[in-house]
């Protein structure tokens, strides 16, 4: 009788097999989106592919490049959640293997007169038939989630080093205004000195001096702010190398001015080079495939088991090795009545993938106008800084002229004041541009997916050579 219901019981399993096999679980196909052939922003200025690495990569910036690999608490975090999700996968790939379990029991029964005692060990298998490939789907998504954490990863570690480099010369730039905010003080100082005794002289008017004493004190203000800003950008590059913001960091270098030319290849190369929109793409595969696997919950599940075990009455009877009681089944279970739980679980999973159908899109099209951003940002910098550069040199010309038509008595000291302003605004913008230059580079080589520790170690390597 046994044997005749394990017969009907896999024959049932194969009927219901055939009528319900698909493999559609969603009522349209993944997004896949129509790309431009070449991006909108005119980048012909960056098609040559110059090396625009190497003046950044200095011993100092690839030795804390290296420390923030091994030691940025927030790349730490990202690099154990690949690990916990190999161990998910772990889980799930157990799935397709029997399942082995040792149980012991021990019990007294009796009533008021009588009483006896059982003992049972048994050891139990049991295995789960994957026969509408649920087991499978829910291995693909384990598989699909660990990409989507790897992929994760390496986007930020890109990220981190783009960061460090950027804090990296954000501290030179404090820095070099640091310097320039000096030398503006020193001057000051100087003119107030010379008006002062040109004042005692009976060669200067009284306001000259209020006007030069209250350029000294205003300068001496702002070159205490920078140094603050300057401790500030320091102790924010302490903290992406995983340290303490001590504020002790001590970097002694120039702002590079990088050469035009930068490999931006197309919108299509884009998809599949860059970290985050392969997480993503992960992302949204993963809920296809959960998609799949809760819609295959409805089915039935079928089971295959046996046991080998021994009962006494004393314990000390259960290892002697007669394992006389066993047994070998095959079990089906299917859903009946759950009140539509399953199948609102499984409308639940399909409008999760269409979120993330969107949540892909609105990632993909983020990527690209970062792209387009920075491809028009760096165009105008270049443009901003030439002219700026210009503006230097008349300015610091016409400050020198100023001084020197002042002290010939044909100028008020408010034209010194107005060319000096002048001159140190084009001073500090031509260090900021050179900075904005560094910075959208780099930020301009990670949306285009570009591995920039790569690039730095290989340019450091070159100029070794």
């Amino acid at each position: 009788m046994k044997r005749h219901f394990n017969k009907v019981a896999i024959a049932t399993s194969l009927v219901i097999l055939t009528a319900c096999s698909s493999s559609s679980y969603v009522d349209e196909p993944l997004v896949k989106p129509q790309l431009p052939q070449s991006w909108h922003t005119d980048a012909r200025s960056l098609k040559d592919n110059q090396s625009w690495v190497t003046p950044i990569a200095t011993d100092q910036l690839l030795d804390f490049i290296s420390i923030g690999l091994n030691t940025n608490q927030q790349l730490i975090q990202l690099a154990l959640e690949v690990e916990v999700q190999k161990q998910q996968l772990n889980i799930s790939d157990s799935s397709f293997w029997p399942e082995l379990n040792l149980s012991a029991n021990s019990a007294r029964n009796g009533d008021s007169d009588n009483s006896s005692s059982s003992n049972n060990l048994s050891l139990n298998l049991s295995y789960e038939l994957d026969i509408w490939g649920k087991l499978s789907d829910s291995a693909k998504a384990a598989k699909l989630n660990l990409l989507t954490a790897e992929a994760n990863y390496q986007q930020a570690r890109d990220a981190l080093v783009a960061d460090v480099v950027i804090a990296y010369y954000k501290v030179v730039t404090s820095a070099e205004l640091v310097k320039l905010f000096e030398r503006r003080t020193e001057n000051a100082k100087l003119n107030f000195e010379i008006i002062e005794s040109g004042y005692l002289q009976g060669l200067s008017a009284a306001l000259d001096v209020y006007l030069t004493q209250n350029e000294f004190y205003t300068e001496n203000a702002n070159l205490q702010s920078q140094r603050s800003q300057h401790n500030q950008d320091i102790r924010t590059l302490e903290r992406l190398l995983g340290g303490y913001p001590a504020g002790k960091l001590l970097i002694d270098e120039q702002l590079p001015l990088l050469p035009q030319g930068i490999k931006i290849g197309v919108p299509s190369e884009l998809v599949k080079r860059k970290p985050q929109l392969q997480a993503a793409w992960y992302q949204l595969l993963a809920q296809d495939a959960l998609v799949a696997f809760t819609q295959k919950q409805r089915y039935p599940a079928l089971s295959l088991g046996a046991d080998i075990g021994s009962s006494s009455s004393d314990i000390a009877n259960l290892l002697s090795g007669d394992y006389t009681s066993w047994s070998v089944f095959a079990g089906i279970t299917a859903p009946i009545f759950n009140a539509g739980r399953l199948e609102s679980q499984t409308e639940q999973q399909k409008l999760k993938l269409k979120q993330q159908e969107q949540e892909y899109l609105s990632t993909l099209f983020g990527a690209f106008e970062v792209v387009e951003n920075n491809l028009d940002l760096d165009a105008s910098l270049q443009l901003q800084y030439r002219s700026t550069l210009k503006a230097q040199e008349n300015a610091l010309q016409a400050e020198t002229l100023s001084f020197e038509q002042y002290q010939s008595g044909l100028v008020s000291y408010t034209t010194v004041l107005d060319a000096q302003t002048r001159a140190f605004v084009a001073q500090s913008s031509v260090i900021s541009l050179k900075n904005q230059i560094i910075a959208n580079r780099i930020g301009l080589h990670l949306a285009l997916g570009g591995d920039l520790d790569a690039s730095v170690t290989n340019a450091s390597d070159t100029e070794e050579e």
